[in-house]
């Protein structure tokens, strides 16, 4: 539908519009798109998709129950995100995240009731919970350790590739108690000759010339070295890593595990991709670019918001809109030289600390954290953002994600999580 809103120009009118493309966003728009309704997603660019890990992190408590550990949080925090949307919301948005990456090719495996230790770029092991069955095998409890007898971990990669050094991720392993070694693979013969950056190398693993090359060396040294595993920076295919991995591990003999790299995230633009696929097929539309620079409200109603344009504003204007743009880290929340924390989309009230002294904490590392961190808007049940009183400033908005007061998501390890289960009861709502 095309509404006039000023002489010259026509507005096409949407059902909800979701402001931001994270998973939180992004799962916002498909819910309602696949409810009938006409949407549009409208970012800046990219979400954290981008930049994390492509697994969903959805608490960090070590080696228990996270999902119990996430019905604790909710009990003790009542303004917790996860505590608004509830943990049939989180359940639900973690399905339907599944299920959108097993349509898109890039599933994702493991229980929320069980988190999973993963090595990282550096050999350290993080935290996780659901994963790319191409980083799998790359478990801690199941790579081998220094005087079990069996065949050592391999840690292979390029020297082409920024950021990702062989020996220094198996060096800090070993000193974690693990079997493993690091080697340099011989770059194959291709048409490039500079950047060899993770994109460019996933799309070069998505050519069956460059991986058989590949899997021909490690063949080599899975035999001479009896390796069980190999772990490499996780560029094994941007179309089809599923189907590489498999035929890396038929040519060299042993499982092989991808270990998330530095961004540009591979692994997180597959997601991406398989969110996208899944709001194209629902009948959603797009426009990354789209910076929303502001909102124009009428009492308790959000009539319009813009975004910027080469020439002028654009108007965008829809029954109902969810704010998905993240926190700080995300660029939901910034900064001004004189240090007052603003939301930049809509221009919301923040909860945040009352003065710029109490940003931080005395001590870098703590227990607690650094209160800026969850700066953030503040929402009912209902996820509708409040002000300072407790009310309620637009009905026909709701908040999801990192924009969410009263959490540290990368901190807690909740920041998947809390995409999911707010961005699906948004979409849901």
């Amino acid at each position: 539908m095309f509404r006039p809103y000023a002489p010259g120009y026509t507005l096409m009118f949407y059902d909800t519009i979701v402001i931001g493309a994270g998973i939180a966003g992004m799962l916002a728009a498909i819910g309602r798109a696949e409810a009938g309704e006409r949407v549009l997603c409208l970012a800046k660019g990219h979400g954290t998709t981008h930049w994390a890990a492509g697994c969903l992190d959805l608490f960090d408590i070590g080696d228990g129950d996270p999902l119990a550990g996430v019905e604790a949080l909710i009990a003790d925090h009542a303004d917790h995100p996860y505590a608004l949307a509830g943990v049939d919301a989180v359940q639900a948005g973690a399905d339907r995240l599944r299920a959108a990456c097993a349509v898109g090719g890039s599933p994702l495996v493991g229980s929320l009731r069980r988190n999973l230790r993963l090595p990282t770029a550096v050999g350290a092991l993080r935290t996780t919970c659901l994963v790319p069955t191409t980083m799998a095998a790359g478990d801690a409890r199941q790579l081998p350790r220094q005087g079990d007898g069996g065949g050592p971990l391999l840690i292979a990669g390029f020297h082409a590739l920024r950021d990702f050094f062989p020996p220094i991720v198996a060096a800090n392993l070993r000193a974690e108690g693990f079997a493993a070694e690091g080697v340099y693979l011989q770059m194959p013969p291709t048409d490039r000759t500079l950047d060899f950056g993770t994109v460019s190398l996933a799309r070069l693993f998505d050519r069956p010339e460059f991986r058989a090359d590949v899997g021909r060396q490690l063949r080599q040294l899975v035999q001479r070295g009896r390796y069980s595993r190999v772990g490499m920076p996780a560029v094994l295919g941007l179309a089809n890593a599923t189907q590489a991995v498999s035929d890396l591990q038929a040519a060299a003999g042993a499982l092989i595990f991808e270990i998330p790299t530095l961004p540009a995230s591979v692994p997180g633009m597959r997601l991406y991709r398989a969110l996208e696929a899944a709001l194209l097929r629902a009948g959603g539309r797009i426009q990354i670019g789209a910076f929303v620079r502001r909102g124009e409200g009428q009492g308790d109603h959000l009539e319009a918001i813009y975004s910027e344009a080469a020439a002028r504003e654009q108007r965008h204007h829809a029954a109902r809109y969810v704010l998905a743009t993240g926190g700080i880290a995300g660029g939901g929340v910034r900064a001004d030289y004189a240090g007052a924390l603003a939301e930049t989309a809509l221009g919301l009230p923040l909860r945040t600390p009352s003065a710029r002294a109490d940003w931080f904490g005395t001590r870098f590392l703590n227990e607690t954290g650094h209160p800026v961190f969850r700066t953030g808007v503040a929402a009912d049940a209902g996820l509708r953002p409040l002000d300072a009183a407790g009310q309620v400033v637009y009905k026909n908005v709701a908040v999801v994600g990192s924009a969410l007061a009263g959490c540290d998501p990368v901190r807690e390890g909740t920041l998947e999580g809390i995409a999911a289960a707010t961005g699906w009861k948004a979409g849901r709502a």
